[in-house]
């Protein structure tokens, strides 16, 4: 997320609720939400921050990119202000952080239009997820500090520094990372990137793992009369994603009987007592 000029923190129920359920649903693994900013942050000023802190594992840090992005391969892309440049710069410099998180560091990254609803110790390390498009996402990445998963963050993070694209939506996220996995795992399908073909070390997951529901219903977890069939859908599933581009418009109470709301009472709780009338 975000701050504002003045340090404060920008973090929406739907954010916080994302933020709960990956700490709730792996109590054994460190939650770091990452905020972009160059100074510390008050955080008494977002009624989200004090639910959150409850959980021992949920560690708030916050980021000045320039700085993060020394000594690594996207040094040059913000030499030359690239991302300041950008008509996405929002979502463009998510799609940048994560990359360099997971070069540094390894670990999990997820978008933060998600609900947790299982522990990501059922899945091998290395993966990410299709949705179905003929590409694969970028909200849903775990990749290993070492060896073949920072092999391949790196040979991202060298495709932005040589590629970067300010003009389009999903050109250093999804299309980015679609081209680098063609290259490990040398084929053009992404039905194809088994973890047998990407050198059995990484996983591309087919849709059914993050994103079951999805276009044209990815607006069934709003609607009451959805709920069902949603529940039904998804009752196995380690995570549901939201859509948010799509949806964020769409208002939901918190008595609410639509499955988001559903999902966010059991897997949020602390966040959405605090809404006061909408999630």
């Amino acid at each position: 997320s975000t701050l504002s000029p003045e340090g404060v923190i920008k973090l929406t129920a739907r954010q916080a609720c994302a933020i709960e359920s990956a700490a709730r649903s792996n109590a054994d693994w460190k939650v770091f939400p990452l905020f972009v900013a160059t100074t510390w942050f008050n955080s008494s000023n977002n009624e989200f921050i004090s639910p959150l802190l409850r959980y021992c594992n949920i560690h708030m840090r916050y980021i000045d990119l320039e700085t993060f992005a020394f000594g690594t391969p996207l040094e040059s892309l913000f030499a030359k202000h690239a991302l300041q440049n950008s008509s996405y710069i929002v979502e463009h410099t998510a799609d940048v952080l994560r990359l360099l998180v997971l070069y540094k560091y390894g670990g999990t990254y997820l978008d933060t239009d998600v609900i947790v609803r299982r522990s990501f110790d059922l899945l091998l390390p290395n993966y990410l997820g299709s949705e179905g498009s003929g590409y694969v996402a970028n909200g849903v990445i775990n990749l290993e500090a070492t060896g073949y998963g920072h092999r391949f963050a790196e040979s991202c993070l060298n495709d932005l520094a040589e590629h970067f694209d300010g003009q389009v939506w999903a050109a250093n996220g999804p299309f980015m990372v679609t081209r680098n996995l063609q290259k490990f795992c040398n084929v053009s399908e992404v039905a194809n990137m088994t973890r047998a073909r990407c050198g059995g070390q990484l996983s591309v997951h087919p849709p059914d793992v993050f994103y079951r529901i999805r276009y044209p219903r990815h607006d069934w977890f709003f609607y009451p009369e959805r709920t069902e069939a949603v529940m039904t859908s998804i009752k196995d599933d380690i995570l549901v994603h939201m859509w948010n581009k799509a949806t964020s418009g769409i208002q939901l109470k918190v008595n609410s009987t639509a499955a988001y709301v559903k999902l966010a009472h059991e897997y949020c709780p602390n966040v959405i007592k605090t809404c006061d009338e909408f999630f």
